[in-house]
């Protein structure tokens, strides 16, 4: 008999938040006409905290078309962090009937700190644990970082669920024998959990 799940690991940006940095850039993109074949290894580094905001922002105002100063860009990346409000209300119910809820977000923590716990302050409390991959070094989909965090909240892999929009960091967390979700939208997820869990 299978085991039921009882942990529930959420990605951040693109999921329970908007994308930020790669909002900014698919937009501006579009608009400006620019294209960069290196931003995927820029934002490694960047989720692994070897880059800081400010050298990602340093990134972007090379970019041909992009012609604010830093403050304004760093402000116009800002603007593109939006909470899935509703989503907040299905995983607080979860929370609620005893699922364990964690947060394993790609990202830097430094943006967190300065603005999506001031932004919203009830973010934090969504979660048993908050796990950001510049904070110890390892990144989606790498096996290291599943095998961190289940050890971390002490769950197993065939109790824990991964709920990503990226199908490539949920085939990592699926060939460890996890469970997981690419997540397309709340609606999807919603009728995901009703009809698994």
């Amino acid at each position: 008999m299978a085991q039921k799940i009882n942990t529930l690991i959420f990605d951040c940006f693109g999921v329970i938040c908007d994308s930020v940095l790669l909002g900014w850039y698919r937009d501006n993109r579009s608009n400006k006409g620019f294209s960069d074949e290196n931003l995927g290894t820029i934002l490694e580094k960047f989720d692994l905290g070897k880059l800081s905001e400010d050298d990602i922002l340093d990134y972007f105002l090379k970019y041909d078309g992009v012609n604010s100063t830093k403050e304004e860009l760093r402000q116009q990346i800002d603007d593109y962090l939006k909470l899935d409000i509703e989503l907040v209300k299905i995983i607080k119910k979860l929370k609620n009937k005893g699922y364990k809820i964690v947060l394993l977000s790609n990202a830097n923590a430094s943006f967190f700190e300065r603005k999506v716990y001031p932004t919203y302050p009830e973010f934090k409390n969504l979660f048993n644990e908050i796990i950001i991959s510049s904070e110890i070094g390892m990144i989606k989909p790498n096996r290291d970082i599943y095998e961190y965090t289940l050890k971390k909240i002490d769950s197993t892999h065939e109790e824990s669920l991964l709920i990503d929009d990226s199908k490539i960091n949920v085939d990592g967390a699926i060939a460890l024998g996890m469970k997981g979700f690419v997540y397309t939208d709340r609606f999807a997820f919603n009728t995901y959990i009703n009809s698994t869990m």
